[in-house]
């Protein structure tokens, strides 16, 4: 086996490489190859790289010569299929160099790769008759290799179920139980915290020493702090290589450091709170730096109403990764909100959720009427919050994965049973861990697909919306950073989205928006299965009664008529026009007028423009605007802007937004049926950033979306490229006859009568056309033809146009 070392006089040359799913690692690795080699005079190099998604060929290359390198290996939490496939190989091909090999948490295929010391899992998953070859006329070697395989199956036995252990704990006897006495993931990491102690009891001799080993590294990598991470590395060093020198060095290990499983986090705090009268206590102190020392702000600060719950992934707060997260926090607290970060173990959120986001006193802190929350106890033992109070007024995901589950599985039973008596806005932001901010930058997709499915189609199953993209690790950095604009402009969402709870509904102001495609006057209002103007109408009544500030027409067909009529032949428009904005106005309000204009021309362009003015179709009726989407642009080529890669809306779609949000300043948004165009407008497919029109059309308003329960492909659509929160219709409880028997028989005979060019054969198609039509009674009443009567000659290039004139 070949040393990692040099010659004598020299530091002793280690190499690590760790190959891990995530971001919470690298930064604790780096930490600990500087503090290792500093202390122990080593020459060590920590290579490590984030196994989220499948390498290309260069990546690939710098691992392979990184495995070639490695005195140890650990490989944690790859599941990916394409990487297991290549990476399998390689450490077969380098099985000479490695003193261990250290699997963790991965796809079968890897964990038969683990050797560590006398243990090698794969020499338990060989085939009988391979061993059979091996040992057969071996005699006395063969009874003494019997000997070691019953050995090394204890070895094994006492591994697999020290594992099941694991299983069973983690994933708790049935996850979706939230029940007195549970084995939750909790409870599984305090009992983890215990092992070393129970580890001290354990024999280690031979290969048992080896799990031991093994459970030992499990413990200090399920605490990832900067701490544990350092002992873990220095344990694998200390007992697996095989170098003279090193274990001449005087090597402290402390036992694994221990965290609580559930805790609130503040940037600006000194420790974790593990209740939320303690985070409280602290929150509330008067301090000359806390930002919530105005009278105003000491008012508001941890008022239910006016709070943000955060839930935040515990690997990165443990391992200190946390800049982000900070960064988020800090710009929610900015916009005049207070926040409950809140630590969760991944598996379960729900512990969490109860023990930080939820009050059991029996007054609220808010004057505004709100809903409680009342979660009933069930026979199957779903969880009970009878007389508690929510402290947040919306809950917003960082960890991405399952709200019940984790990365490992999702129970949505469980989580919308929890989530729907919470009754509070479920969102979930994006962190990029799994590809790097510049990658995502440059991508015309956005997301990688394992970003898109563990972070936005996982959670959407739960019930969360605007995936939303505020951080992630550079390729030049060890841990994630903040995206400051996003996180700011996600920020300001969140106070939007709060101003719709404190605010009284007679102060608010609501935007409803119809489409209208083709564009033309018949067409103002359509939607796919939706009757739009009465059901504006109905609207619009509810509104009144639940306390808006509205003019209600006497009828919808008034409301059609107002909104179609009034002084739309003025214009030359296909509606009322609510307001004219001047080009100057225009290039004021919109910051984007530059790259319009060298898709479009300058402002105002020539679609819903008059003069030097755009306008903006719609009718105000109080305090709700009842507005016209304008169309594509291209309406030849309707599809032409769909996502596409370049190009930008016109100046009359983005006028139209401008005015809602800059003139009219409305508080939310209300799209009216199946579907219209700020969704397809061009930018990335999902995971948007700031240079995309559907991020930048719907800005920072909350974003409402009648739709149609039966098109939940582009329902999808919505709800990741315009942060819409859908609201469902069913389609009408009827679909087309068709045609039957007699009646279909006499379409075909009509179609072929059209098609045909043949004299005899029309004649033919002819008389029988008529005896069908008298069989079917569509005849009666009407003379019989002439007796002499002939069909007219049929001339194929006279009845076809000299030439095509565009639609």
């Amino acid at each position: 086996m070949m040393k990692s070392i040099v010659s004598k006089g020299k530091a002793v040359k280690l190499q690590v490489t760790v190959l891990y799913v995530g971001s919470s690692l690298l930064a604790p690795l780096k930490n600990a190859e500087r503090e290792i080699s500093r202390e122990y005079k080593l020459d060590l190099r920590v290579a490590a790289y984030n196994f989220g998604s499948p390498l290309n060929q260069h990546e690939w290359s710098e691992v392979d010569h990184d495995l070639a390198a490695s005195d140890v290996v650990f490989v944690i939490h790859v599941m990916d299929g394409e990487n297991a496939a290549r990476l399998v190989p390689a450490l077969e091909r380098y099985r000479e160099r490695h003193h261990a090999v250290i699997v963790i948490n991965c796809m079968p295929e890897l964990m038969r790769m683990m050797r560590m010391g006398s243990l090698d899992v794969g020499t338990f998953f060989r085939d009988d008759s391979t061993d059979k070859k091996k040992r057969r006329g071996e005699g006395e070697t063969r009874g003494r290799g019997d000997r070691e395989r019953k050995k090394s199956n204890r070895a094994f036995q006492f591994l697999n179920a020290a594992g099941s252990w694991v299983s069973r704990q983690a994933g708790g006897r049935r996850i979706g139980n939230l029940s007195k006495g549970r084995h939750g993931h909790g409870h599984y990491l305090k009992l983890v915290d215990k092992l070393p102690t129970i580890l001290r009891f354990m024999p280690t001799a031979g290969r048992l020493r080896d799990v031991k080993n093994y459970l030992y590294l499990f413990c200090y990598f399920l605490q990832p702090t900067p701490r544990n991470i350092r002992s873990m590395i220095l344990f694998a060093l200390k007992h697996y290589v095989k170098d003279g020198r090193l274990r001449k060095l005087k090597i402290n290990i402390p036992a694994p450091e221990a965290l609580p499983s559930a805790a609130i986090y503040h940037p600006d705090a000194p420790k974790l709170f593990e209740t939320f009268e303690e985070y409280r206590k602290w929150y509330l102190r008067p301090s000359p730096k806390s930002k919530l020392q105005s009278s105003k702000a000491k008012q508001l600060a941890l008022d239910a109403d006016s709070t943000v719950g955060l839930l935040l992934m515990r690997p990165q707060v443990v391992s200190k990764t946390t800049k982000h997260y900070d960064a988020l926090i800090h710009a929610i607290e900015d916009e005049g909100l207070s926040v409950i970060p809140a630590i969760s173990t991944l598996m379960d959120n729900r512990e969490a959720c109860q023990n930080f986001f939820m009050d059991t006193s029996k007054s609220p802190t808010s004057n505004v009427q709100r809903p409680t929350s009342k979660i009933r106890t069930t026979d199957k033992g779903q969880p009970t919050m009878d007389k508690q109070h929510s402290r947040v007024s919306q809950i917003v995901s960082l960890t991405g994965f399952s709200f019940v589950g984790g990365p490992a599985m999702n129970d949505s039973v469980a989580s919308s049973a929890f989530l729907r008596n919470l009754n509070r806005p479920y969102r979930s932001a994006v962190s990029l861990d799994t590809q790097s901010i510049e990658a995502w930058r440059e991508s015309l997709t956005g997301l990688n697909p394992i970003q898109a499915g563990m972070q936005i189609a996982i959670p959407e199953i739960d019930g969360a919306t605007e995936p939303f993209v505020y951080g992630g690790i550079s390729a030049t950095d060890v841990e994630p950073v903040a995206l400051e604009d996003r996180c700011q402009r996600f920020a300001r969402r969140l106070r939007r989205a709060n101003r719709l709870r404190r605010v009284p509904r007679s102060e608010l102001k609501l935007a409803l928006v119809l489409f209208c495609f083709p564009p033309t006057k018949g067409n103002i209002g359509t939607a796919a299965d939706l009757d739009v103007f009465p059901s504006v109408w109905d609207i619009l009544k509810k509104l009144k009664a639940d306390g808006y500030d509205v003019e209600i027409p006497a009828s919808s067909e008034e409301l059609r008529g107002r909104l179609l009529g009034g002084n739309s032949e003025t214009f030359g428009a296909t509606a009322n026009i609510a307001y004219r904005m001047d080009a100057d106005e225009y290039r004021r309000l919109c910051p984007y007028v530059d790259e319009i204009e060298p898709e479009w021309g300058s402002a105002p362009g020539r679609i819903n423009s008059f003069g030097n003015e755009l306008l903006i179709q719609g009718l105000t009726l109080g305090k709700v605007f009842l507005g016209v989407q304008p169309t594509f642009g291209y309406e030849g080529d309707p599809m032409r802007l769909m996502m596409a890669r370049g190009g930008a809306p016109h100046h009359g779609f983005i006028a139209f937004y401008t005015y809602l949000t800059e003139v009219m300043n409305v508080d939310a948004v209300i799209h009216i049926g199946t579907h219209g165009a700020l969704e397809f407008m061009p930018g990335k497919q999902v995971g948007l950033s700031g240079a995309c029109w559907p991020d930048r059309l719907v800005g920072e308003l909350p974003n409402f979306y009648i739709y149609s329960v039966n098109n939940p492909s582009e329902g999808s659509i919505a709800k990741r490229r315009s942060y819409a929160q859908l609201i469902s219709y069913l389609t009408p409880p009827m679909e087309n006859a068709g045609l039957y028997r007699e009646l279909a028989a006499l379409k075909d005979l009509l179609l072929a009568y059209r098609q045909t060019t043949d004299e005899r054969e029309r004649e033919g198609l002819f008389h029988t056309i008529e005896e069908y039509s008298r069989t079917l009674n569509f005849s009666a009443g009407l003379p019989p033809p002439p007796p002499a009567y002939r069909l007219p000659k049929f001339n194929r290039f006279h009845s076809v146009p000299k030439r095509l004139d565009p639609i």
